[in-house]
């Protein structure tokens, strides 16, 4: 077999993923055992699963699905797939080395944020954190349920005549 042929070789587990008979399609996500994930997600869980425990562990919201954290990222991998994929063998790397096991796979909080103030000021962090960042905070979709946020006042005539005061916090 030559290494062209060999190179684009798909394994049975990632064809069945890729067409939708692992996991069951909804509009461009499928659904796993973690609710929505993308298609990508499922071809590749284990970049898929360091950064979901990534983004999870820069920007912690439980209640939030993993979709909201892992469909910002796509692009980015499509953009900066080596760095991405050399960012997380990395911290694979010192993981292993500090705890005997792959990132995504320590238990404890503290140990993982650990291991991720060592890689902060690298651009592998600082490129998923910034993309999360955008990708969870300016998500229409979660900004009430979640964060309690409204959305911009303007649309509704701005905060000096509606809202700027009715707060009641008795702790002030």
């Amino acid at each position: 077999m030559s290494h062209s042929q060999e190179a684009s070789r798909v394994s049975r587990r990632r064809f069945l993923t890729l067409s939708g008979q692992g996991a069951l399609l909804v509009g461009g996500m499928a659904l796993g055992a973690g609710g929505l994930w993308p298609r990508w997600a499922l071809a590749e869980p284990d970049l898929a699963a360091g950064l979901l425990r990534m983004g999870r562990d820069i920007y912690p919201h439980d209640a939030i699905a993993d979709s909201y954290y892992l469909t910002p990222l796509e692009p980015l991998l499509e953009s900066d797939r080596a760095m991405i994929a050399d960012g997380l063998a990395d911290l694979d790397r010192r993981a292993h080395d500090a705890h005997g096991r792959r990132y995504a796979e320590i238990e404890q909080e503290t140990d993982r944020a650990a291991l991720l103030r060592k890689i902060e000021d690298g651009e592998f962090f600082q490129t998923v954190r910034g993309t999360l960042v955008v990708g969870l905070y300016d998500n229409p979709e979660l900004w009430e349920p979640y964060f309690g946020y409204e959305g911009a006042s303007w649309r509704q005539g701005g905060y000096l005549h509606r809202g700027f005061d009715d707060l009641e916090i008795d702790w002030l």
